[in-house]
């Protein structure tokens, strides 16, 4: 959601000198973008790394010599890695307990619950064009056009996804419907793994051409294999088999994607893939897919949204959404496209 802003930068600055630093596992991303002339990736960048390695890692990235660091998470990691680097300017959200960490503070917007996300990306770049102009900083009027996703197929994943469809006895016109049934927020955002094995039972039983790619992680191979035994030889498990790249590629493939609020259903959304999006605790208003081809199926309750990754009551927001409503979607959709 953060490539609008990153294409906002270089339509303000053409000769600037962009560089991405990214998590390794979302390198690919930014890849291919022309907006972006470096992706710099380490393993120092997340949790898992010893303060010691952030360290190292900042002071190599002082050799660069940035003028400025836009800071699009929201993390008090990011914001310090940044100042170890000594990059002399830095902007970003004053959270995380990290304002002393920023040279360029900005706070969140009022109306961050009530816009996309999108937007709040965005309103980083509208402060920069205001320091430079020496005006106030507004969210109004600064981007009458829609803002549009950016996401291309790095070449070394098309080539990749041949040989993946090609493992599993597909060819490159096959009829391809995705599912991705996890979610890394959490399980309150997980559709019951049960009824993603039914949705497809009756997708392949009403299509008999039809193919179900299961999508996830490592830790998901199971949850992909019960969906995949439920649908029998038309399934196909592919959690832990691919990157992220690759997983675009598919993706890039599909007739359709089901889908929880996740990763995943934004990079269906950048790529132009008809969605059924299914949402439990978060707000399709903030984290929506971003697209004209999309299908959002939610059951507001009082409680909505909680933004819980665990739900504390009885998970009634998803639970009350059944697989025949979910199928009907996905018929609509499919017609749609054909």
């Amino acid at each position: 959601m953060t490539t609008p802003a990153v294409m906002a930068v270089r339509k303000n600055y053409p000769n600037a000198h962009i560089s991405i630093l990214a998590r390794p596992w979302v390198k690919s991303v930014f890849s291919g973008n022309p907006a972006v002339d470096e992706v710099i990736s380490h393993s120092s960048i997340g949790h898992n790394s010893s303060i010691l390695e952030k360290i190292a890692f900042a002071k190599s990235l002082n050799h660069k010599k940035f003028d400025i660091a836009i800071l699009f998470p929201n993390s008090f990691e990011s914001a310090m890695i940044t100042w170890l680097a000594r990059i002399p300017r830095r902007l970003g959200y004053v959270t995380e307990a990290r304002r002393l960490f920023l040279t360029l503070p900005i706070r969140v917007p009022e109306d961050r619950r009530t816009n996309h996300e999108i937007f709040y990306y965005l309103n980083l770049i509208n402060h920069i064009n205001c320091l430079r102009s020496n005006t106030n900083s507004t969210n109004e009027g600064e981007n009458k056009e829609r803002p549009e996703l950016f996401l291309k197929v790095p070449a070394q994943a098309e080539s990749r996804v041949k040989q993946i469809l090609t493992q599993v006895d597909l060819d490159q016109g096959a009829f391809l419907i995705g599912f991705n049934p996890g979610a890394a927020y959490g399980p309150a955002k997980c559709w019951p793994v049960k009824r993603f094995a039914y949705l497809g039972k009756a997708l392949v039983k009403r299509f008999k051409d039809c193919h179900i790619l299961v999508f996830g992680t490592s830790k998901e191979k199971a949850v992909a294999e019960d969906i995949c035994a439920t649908i029998g030889k038309m399934g196909h498990n592919l959690a832990g088999k691919t990157s992220l790249a690759e997983a675009m590629g598919l993706i890039s493939k599909l007739d359709l994607l089901v889908t929880n609020d996740s990763g995943l259903m934004h990079i269906g959304a950048a790529l132009g893939i008809p969605l059924v999006a299914i949402f439990g605790s978060t707000n399709p208003v903030t984290t929506g897919p971003w697209s004209n081809n999309n299908i959002i199926i939610r059951h507001e309750l009082p409680c909505s949204p909680c933004l819980k990754r665990h739900c504390p009551k009885n998970f009634s927001c998803l639970l009350g959404i059944e697989v025949e409503e979910v199928l009907h979607a996905c018929l609509q959709q499919l017609n749609m496209k054909k």
